[in-house]
């Protein structure tokens, strides 16, 4: 096999390694706090999912929460890292830099020539030097809806995409075996998680790795423990509340229907 076959995917691990660098420049904790977003998202899912519907009912409607969990899990992790803040890690030294000349070409750009930081709320763009514009705050609402409905659809399309799959294949197995639920559209569930992520996940997340967590962060600072339960609580209530409302949306929506 040529090694060309392998070119995407060390051109990927990079792009994600530098990702994740990045990431860690502007927040040292951000390792953890991924760790603790993938627990908190399927958590409040399962959470969620359980009391909308109560115990009796989450088993005769699995067909509706695996696939919730599944999306939720890629959804909200991935809103997270869209919008987390950002630094140039190589950009260590800021005083031997020629600020009047110093031009980073890393930040995302909005309508092709407008650099915006990748958290409106950030403190610098990512070369730690520049302090964005209100205009440029403001497009970072802007720059992540493209990528957020994509990676929307595309999770929920294989989230419940693969479930009807099992779904079929378990009337093939079981043909007497009766779902009390009607099969979901994976179309429209597509269309409607992308839409949900690109506008109610881009400003939660926003929000939270913007504002709400670096004043814990520097509150807390001194006790690290305590900093880390805070920050548990913090992301369980926001993947809780982002639960609810995604679950609230797909049955206003028609969505999710019993027989």
């Amino acid at each position: 096999m040529s090694s060309n076959t392998f070119f995407p995917i060390q051109r990927w691990s990079k792009q994600l390694q530098k990702g994740y660098q990045r990431r860690v420049a502007a927040d040292p904790t951000f390792v953890s706090k991924s760790a603790t977003e993938v627990l908190v998202a399927a958590g409040t899912q399962f959470t969620a999912e359980w009391n909308r519907r109560g115990a009796d009912r989450l088993l005769p409607e699995l067909d509706f929460v695996v696939p919730a969990i599944v999306t939720a899990v890629f959804g909200k992790y991935y809103s997270m890292w869209r919008v987390a803040k950002t630094l140039d890690d190589s950009n260590v030294d800021k005083q031997q830099k020629d600020l009047t000349q110093f031009t980073n070409h890393n930040d995302p750009i909005l309508f092709g020539k407008l650099p915006v930081p990748t958290n409106a709320f950030q403190a610098y763009m990512m070369d730690g030097i520049t302090r964005p514009t209100v205009l440029q705050r403001a497009g970072s609402f802007l720059t992540p809806v493209f990528p957020l409905f994509r990676a929307g659809f595309v999770s929920s399309a294989v989230g419940y995409g693969v479930v009807d799959v099992l779904i079929r294949l378990r009337s093939m197995v079981f043909p007497s075996y009766s779902a009390v639920t009607q099969p979901v559209n994976v179309f429209y569930a597509s269309i409607y998680t992308g839409c949900f992520m690109a506008v109610v996940s881009n400003i939660r997340y926003q929000l939270l790795q913007g504002l709400v967590e670096p004043l814990l962060d520097k509150a807390f600072q001194r006790v690290p423990v305590i900093q880390s339960v805070v920050i548990f609580l913090v992301r369980w209530m926001n993947g809780l509340l982002g639960s609810v409302l995604a679950i609230m949306g797909m049955r206003a929506c028609g969505l999710q229907k019993l027989k």
